[in-house]
């Protein structure tokens, strides 16, 4: 009798750990996506730099899960790129996705994205941020010439 009950929970175990490294595998990689027109990895000098990586590495730490680190990349933008175009140009190449939350440019420096894949197990997740100088600078206020900036995050399955 104990060896047809060692056999059940071998079985049992075996099940979950399959049902485990599936759900684990489905998690697949972060999604790549390619950087609108007129992007450059080349980023010009100026008194931004904490600022812009201070934005990369909180994309970064907000997609990086036990699936694996996210893939971040941050372009320097023509000044002349709106919001519009860069969203449209993400959203683009994410057919099927789902937008989450509100992608809604209300005139701030900084405006951000994110869309998530339409699967049930470990949808894998894209966050954009667009920053931008500000149209007026106070005192108080970080000061970069006219360089606008694009922060693009990719991650693993997210559990949402």
């Amino acid at each position: 009798m104990r060896v047809p009950l060692a056999i059940a929970g071998a079985v049992l175990i075996l099940g979950a750990a399959a049902v485990a490294g599936v759900r684990w595998t489905k998690a697949g990689e972060p999604v790549s996506v390619a950087a609108p027109t007129g992007a450059s990895t080349v980023l010009p000098a100026g008194d931004y730099t904490m600022v812009v990586d201070n934005r990369t590495a909180e994309v970064f730490t907000d997609l990086r899960n036990d699936r694996g680190v996210p893939t971040v990349e941050t372009y320097a933008m023509p000044s002349a790129t709106s919001w519009d175009q860069v969203r449209s140009g993400v959203a683009g190449q994410l057919d099927g996705w789902k937008q989450v939350g509100d992608c809604a440019d209300l005139g701030e420096r900084q405006v951000q994205c994110a869309w998530s894949e339409s699967t049930r197990l470990w949808p894998r997740l894209v966050r954009i941020i667009f920053l931008r100088p500000a149209e007026t600078h106070d005192a108080n206020s970080y000061v970069w010439p006219e360089n606008t900036f694009l922060i693009i995050g990719s991650a693993h399955g997210v559990n949402r």
